[in-house]
């Protein structure tokens, strides 16, 4: 388990670094293309940041939300539930309560709807202006639905791993040692409280939301 447990660190900051090597050359080639001879032409790059539609952000943050907390949830179970099954072949009296750890996992994926459901009712239609763009309050509309989408959806991919790696210790130490097992679960509920403070803070930010040419 120990192996497996630092397979997944590894393969996290491996993604993270792909991640953000990606992002850096993205922008850097855009930037280069301008001819402007600076390093990063952040004028242009906000040129084409303020040219993309807001119901594509509004789209992505939806996404997101989504995406990512069924990721983190479905890492947690596979964490912690490979561990609750190898262990409770030799001990079986460990699997219906350490099930609740599989719970707390799949509470990260229904945060992770509940908050798409939130962010796709306030998605309405707002016709673009004359000049093709559209106002600012539409605009910022999906800023503010990209920026909750993934706040909540980041917040539960790591809450989601939090208590699939808390778990997994759960249950092997409820094995050896049954005292142990309220111990490790006060732990693990303070794991499973990370992913609440993601939705609270979503909501917050997607509560202005309002699709209007008003405020162009």
């Amino acid at each position: 388990m120990a192996g497996a447990m630092k397979l997944d660190g590894r393969l996290l900051m491996l993604v993270s670094a792909v991640w953000t090597i990606g992002l850096i050359v993205t922008v850097y080639g855009i930037s280069r293309s301008t001819e402007s001879g600076k390093f990063l032409d952040f004028k242009y790059l906000g040129f084409l940041f303020r040219q993309i539609n807001p119901y594509m952000f509004a789209a992505m943050g939806i996404a997101a939300a989504i995406g990512f907390s069924v990721l983190g949830a479905a890492w947690g179970i596979f964490i912690t539930g490979s561990s609750l099954v190898g262990a409770a072949v030799r001990t079986p009296r460990i699997t219906s309560k350490n099930l609740i750890s599989i719970i707390f996992c799949e509470a990260v994926a229904i945060y992770g709807v509940i908050i798409a459901i939130i962010l796709q009712t306030k998605v309405e239609y707002a016709p673009p202006l004359p000049g093709g763009g559209y106002s600012q309050a539409t605009m910022s509309s999906g800023y503010a639905i990209l920026a909750s989408g993934l706040t909540v959806g980041l917040a539960n991919l790591v809450c989601g791993i939090c208590v699939g790696i808390v778990g997994s210790s759960c249950a092997l130490s409820d094995a050896q040692n049954p005292t142990l097992f309220v111990k490790i679960l006060v732990v693990e509920i303070f794991g499973s409280a990370l992913g609440l403070f993601g939705v609270i803070v979503g909501i917050i930010i997607s509560s202005q939301v309002a699709f209007t040419r008003e405020g162009a």
